[in-house]
């Protein structure tokens, strides 16, 4: 029920010819002349706009975020603000104690809506879809509702002269913003098309002028300069599409697909080994997509002023705070926890507030992990995925339990152990993620197949080891999720794995 390529985009047709001539996907052409744009745009923030009126601020981040959804979507980008009224109707008119839950409820619906259609209607080559902005959008008003619950919750838990339960954090907001505030804050053009999730009270922050802690400014008079941190980011993200480009056409994903067929050469004559030595390169292109658009909405949003984090130990400005990817933290990874929590970082953050704090402990990860699932969509790949990491974190940290101190006698021995502690990372994550970028069942479980689903059978094995016993203090978070992120990282917020993203397919 697929529908021509050209014939379903409904975004900008201008730069056909452009998209053409140098081989690329017309949307994926229309995100980077949206993106570059935006990069230039952001710099009258912090220039001519610096001293403006935060309404006036407001608009111009409203004006452009729509101007930008409409180039990149056209008749689609409604979808972004029917869901921005959706929501601001559901914390206009309901309780405030009941906000949060309505509107992650009602937010999820609709979200889930357009990936049901998406995943129904669309060609596989389409890259760039609505459900991208929509996945940002959805995750800044459910944030926005809860904190307005939990300023409720904590004042009357304040009267009542209780200890409140509840993580706090600095998202906490007294009123309901104005329509203005409100639809410039989902809408804002910075973060609209990939991320990363900017929580209401740093944007309101970043509006206002209050961009530097107040503890710092007594230390620092003048505003520390982003342009450092911008050159290196832009440099990164050109650093990923160069990859991209280069190892694109060497390492198509499509070739896994060719697994489903017994006769071809993939599934014939490829080893194993060799299966998941491709695969490892493959996904690799598939990530520099995603290095490429966060570090560049990463660098957009510094260029305006967001995202400055306070000093380091030596007095450097640290522009952090909206950091969704730590691609050397992936990338090099000893071990399964740590590479999640290098990944998505914001989101990570998101997820940790709106799904991991709420309801009984005993189904905080249960939670988190379909929260996740169903925000990405209802690809069976993505099941898989998570499936498949829960499973091999809960397994690694058993087995680093028992292998990790018979390595710690000497440094020679340490030295091998954290080689071995990288490969085995790099080889899981690969086998895990392969069918979240496949997407369909057939093909993810023919790669599985091949493999003889043998790291599912060694985590399984893993989960039979017992546990050493261990004194735990009653703040200890479960290892499954990251100990902070910077977007929170006043209150030590913990988070889990999956933003804003570019869909790919």
């Amino acid at each position: 029920m697929s529908s021509p390529y050209f014939d379903y985009y409904d975004g900008s047709k201008l730069f056909q010819g452009l998209a053409t001539r140098i081989g690329l996907p017309l949307d994926l052409v229309n995100f980077l002349i949206a993106q570059i744009a935006a990069l230039c745009l952001a710099r009258l923030f912090r220039k001519p706009l610096k001293l403006a009126s935060p309404e006036f601020r407001h608009s111009v981040c409203l004006v452009i975020g729509l101007i930008m959804g409409y180039f990149c979507f056209g008749k689609q980008s409604i979808h972004l603000s029917v869901l921005a009224m959706l929501s601001y109707s559901l914390l206009k008119f309901l309780p405030q104690h009941l906000v949060g839950n309505a509107i992650l409820a009602a937010s999820i619906f609709y979200l889930s809506c357009l990936h049901l259609h998406r995943q129904i209607y669309h060609t596989a080559d389409y890259t760039l879809d609505i459900t991208g902005p929509l996945m940002v959008i959805t995750q800044r008003v459910t944030s926005l509702a809860y904190s307005l619950q939990d300023t409720l919750t904590q004042k009357e838990i304040n009267a009542n002269g209780s200890h409140s339960s509840v993580g706090q954090l600095s998202t906490k907001i007294e009123k309901i913003p104005s329509p203005l505030e409100y639809f410039a804050f989902t809408l804002a053009f910075q973060t609209l098309m990939c991320g990363p999730v900017v929580f209401y009270s740093d944007y309101i922050d970043f509006i206002e002028g209050a961009r530097v802690d107040a503890n710092e400014k007594e230390k620092h008079e003048m505003e520390p300069s982003p342009r450092k941190a911008v050159m290196y980011k832009v440099a990164g993200s050109l650093g990923a599409a160069l990859l991209y480009l280069t190892l694109g056409k060497k390492y198509p994903l499509s070739v896994l697909g060719g697994l489903v067929d017994p006769a071809s050469e993939v599934s014939r004559s490829w080893s194993a080994f060799y299966l998941l030595w491709y695969a490892y390169l493959s996904t690799l292109v598939v990530r520099c997509k995603y290095y490429h658009a966060w570090l560049l909405s990463e660098a957009i949003c510094n260029n305006c002023g967001m995202g400055f984090n306070g000093y380091d130990n030596n007095g450097t400005p640290k522009w952090d705070k909206m950091s969704n990817i730590d691609v050397f933290g992936f990338e090099f990874a000893q071990n399964f926890r740590s590479a999640v929590t290098s990944w998505n970082k914001n989101t990570n953050a998101w997820l940790r507030y709106v799904a991991y704090e709420r309801g009984g402990a005993a189904w905080r990860t249960a939670r988190v992990y379909a929260l996740s699932a169903i925000w990405h969509g209802f690809h069976p790949g993505y099941y898989l995925t998570f499936l498949a990491g829960g499973l091999f974190t809960v397994a690694a940290r058993k087995i680093r339990g028992v292998a990790r101190p018979l390595f710690l006698g000497s440094r020679p021995r340490k030295l091998f152990y954290d080689f071995l502690t990288f490969v085995t990372t790099r080889v899981a994550m690969t086998y895990a993620t392969v069918p979240f970028v496949l997407l369909h069942l057939a093909p993810s479980l023919a790669f599985y197949g091949k493999l003889y689903y043998s790291l599912h059978f060694i985590a399984i094995g893993a989960l039979l080891i017992p546990e050493r016993r261990r004194f735990t203090s009653s703040t200890s978070v479960i290892t499954e999720l990251p100990q902070k992120s910077s977007s929170v990282n006043k209150d030590n917020l913990p988070v889990h794995e999956t933003n804003g993203k570019l869909k790919t397919s």
